[in-house]
C-alpha cells in the first residue's frame, strides 16, 4: 500500500477514550458538539494514520467502483473529508482494498463501502465521537455506531469482535480502536462495511431513519483553510 498521511495532518484532524467491553444495547443521549480539529473538548486523539492512496481489489470486479487507472489506484482519492462541520476520515482501517462502492448493487441499494484486506485488520474511529450502538444485528454482524455531533455518524459493520477498551455511551477519539475486521452478519468473507450516515438519530426509527452518504461524494478536508 501506498505511503500514509503525515502525522501533522492527522495531528490536526481531532482528539479516545477507552473502558470496558460494550453491552448489546443502544444508548442515545444529548448530542455531543466537538469542536474543530485540535480543540480541547476532542477525546483523545488514536494511533491511527490513514493510508493516503485507496486502489481496487486485485482480480475481482468492484461493483460502483470510483474512476480508477490501469493500476486500480482511485483517481483523486480524498483520505480525509469534510461532511458538513465534520471532518471524518474515508478509509477508518489501514492496507485495504476496495472491494465494492457505494450505490445500487443487483436489485438492492448499498448504503456503504466495503473495505477489505488479508490479514483483517483493525479498524479505528472516523472521527471523534461517542458511541452510541455496539451490538449484534442479524444483518450488519456485530456493529458499531458512533455519532460524530452535526448530525453526521459513523458504521462499522461485520466486525469480528469489540475492541475491548470501547464504551458504549463514552467518547471516542478520532483513530482510537473500534473493533477487528471479521464477517459476521451476511458478510460473505472478513471486510468492513463502512456507512457515513447523516441525519437525526432520535427520530422514531433510530439508525435507520439517517441518509446514507457515498463517503467519495464529498469534498477534501482542507486543513490548511479550515
Amino acid at each position: 500500500m501506498k505511503q500514509r498521511v503525515g502525522w501533522l495532518l492527522v495531528a490536526l484532524l481531532m482528539l479516545g477514550a477507552c473502558a470496558s467491553q460494550p453491552a448489546p444495547v443502544i444508548v442515545y443521549g444529548p448530542p455531543v458538539d466537538y469542536g474543530p480539529p485540535g480543540d480541547i473538548r476532542n477525546p483523545p486523539q488514536g494511533p491511527f494514520q490513514p493510508n493516503a492512496y485507496l486502489r481496487l481489489c486485485p482480480g475481482m470486479g468492484v461493483s460502483n467502483a470510483p474512476a480508477h487507472d490501469s493500476e486500480r489506484w482511485i483517481t483523486g482519492y480524498k483520505p480525509v473529508i469534510l461532511v458538513g462541520q465534520v471532518v471524518v476520515v474515508t478509509a477508518p482501517v489501514n492496507d485495504v482494498c476496495l472491494s465494492s462502492g457505494f450505490g445500487l448493487r443487483g436489485s438492492r441499494m448499498h448504503e456503504g463501502i466495503d473495505l477489505a484486506s488479508r490479514p483483517p485488520g483493525t479498524i479505528h474511529a472516523a472521527a471523534p465521537g461517542r458511541v452510541i450502538e455496539a451490538r449484534n444485528s442479524s444483518g450488519y454482524g456485530l456493529q458499531v455506531l458512533i455519532d460524530h455531533g452535526h448530525g453526521v455518524y459513523t458504521r462499522y459493520a461485520h466486525l469480528d469482535s469489540f475492541d475491548p477498551g470501547l464504551t458504549l455511551g463514552g467518547a471516542i477519539g478520532f483513530g482510537q480502536p473500534v473493533g477487528q475486521m471479521g464477517a459476521t452478519g451476511n458478510a460473505e468473507a472478513p471486510h468492513l462495511h463502512f456507512e457515513l450516515l447523516t441525519g437525526d438519530y432520535s427520530n422514531s426509527r433510530g439508525s435507520k431513519g439517517l441518509t446514507p452518504n457515498d463517503p467519495f461524494a464529498f469534498p477534501a478536508y482542507d486543513y490548511l483553510g479550515y
